[in-house]
């Protein structure tokens, strides 16, 4: 029987992560759960972690610092180096609970945490394994690849300049003929707020531009190959328009064994979370989670 609460998880910074543990029983396997750019904890995870209980593990999902209910300013900013340091604090809480095997850990990550959770799982030496859905995993590449302006991003940086930026496209129509000034430039990421907007969730429409700056700067990519003996699983889209389906699959050259990758055929980058994919995902993720424990 599954049971949850709702936690609070302290950074080596010293900020309050919210975050919510689904307990299956004592001394079993854990996955770490946190989301993407701006998504909070209550979005779509709970159902994949719900997935997971049923087949015996446990899970600690949790908000990213400066999204959600977890502590952090400025608000609404993605720094994936710093996101990256709390997923060794999650690990240290979660190993820390009666209900977890602290040999047992896995860290799951999705779009921009599946990057984050490479460069954690090349530090943690303890972790059981590693699943990386669609991660983001070379900011350099992506900036060359979207024209992101650099030296207007260097220029925002004053203490005052809180500017902030939309995250969604308005149409598919604007991301198509190029004038979207979100920071997810993808047709799917359309589908995917209304699909949020159908469900009733709370969720931000607006980042700072720092953002940006941070996210550039993120090279998971360098670190994959130290990941080993870990386990590592990364699930891809083959038409993945936002962390773009050709660096997922260079970056996984670059990592060594032991290794699975999964590509989800005619997939793009959000149809993964929900929908007719959704199930598909969930069998991949736990046939590599029994192939470990």
């Amino acid at each position: 029987m599954v049971a949850f609460r709702d936690v609070d998880i302290t950074t080596y910074d010293g900020l309050t992560l919210k975050g919510t543990f689904y307990s299956v029983g004592p001394k079993r396997p854990c996955i770490i759960m946190t989301h993407g750019f701006s998504g909070h904890r209550d979005h779509f995870l709970p159902e994949l972690a719900a997935k997971f209980n049923d087949a015996g593990y446990g899970a600690l999902v949790y908000d990213n610092r400066c999204w959600g209910e977890s502590e952090g300013l400025p608000r609404c900013e993605a720094d994936p180096v710093k996101q990256t340091r709390d997923y060794l604090d999650a690990f240290n809480f979660a190993a820390a609970l009666p209900e977890v095997d602290p040999t047992k850990i896995v860290y799951w990550g999705s779009s921009l945490s599946g990057g984050n959770a490479i460069c954690a799982a090349a530090m943690s030496k303890g972790l059981a394994g590693i699943i990386s859905q669609v991660p983001f995993v070379s900011g350099g590449s992506m900036a060359r690849i979207t024209g992101a302006p650099k030296s207007v991003l260097v220029s925002h940086r004053t203490p005052s300049s809180e500017i902030q930026i939309p995250i969604y496209p308005n149409s598919v129509e604007e991301v198509q003929d190029g004038t979207s000034k979100a920071i997810l430039k993808d047709a799917g990421a359309v589908g995917f707020a209304e699909e949020m907007t159908r469900r009733g969730y709370n969720f931000d429409k607006m980042a700072t531009l720092q953002s940006l700056t941070n996210t550039i700067m993120h090279e998971p990519t360098g670190v994959i190959h130290h990941i080993s003996p870990t386990p590592l699983l990364m699930v891809v889209a083959d038409d993945d328009e936002c962390t773009y389906t050709h660096l997922q699959l260079e970056a996984y050259e670059k990592a060594l064994h032991p290794k699975t990758l999964k590509i989800i055929k005619g997939a793009g980058h959000f149809d993964l979370y929900y929908g007719k994919r959704f199930q598909e995902v969930v069998d991949v993720q736990l046939e590599f989670l029994k192939s470990i424990f």
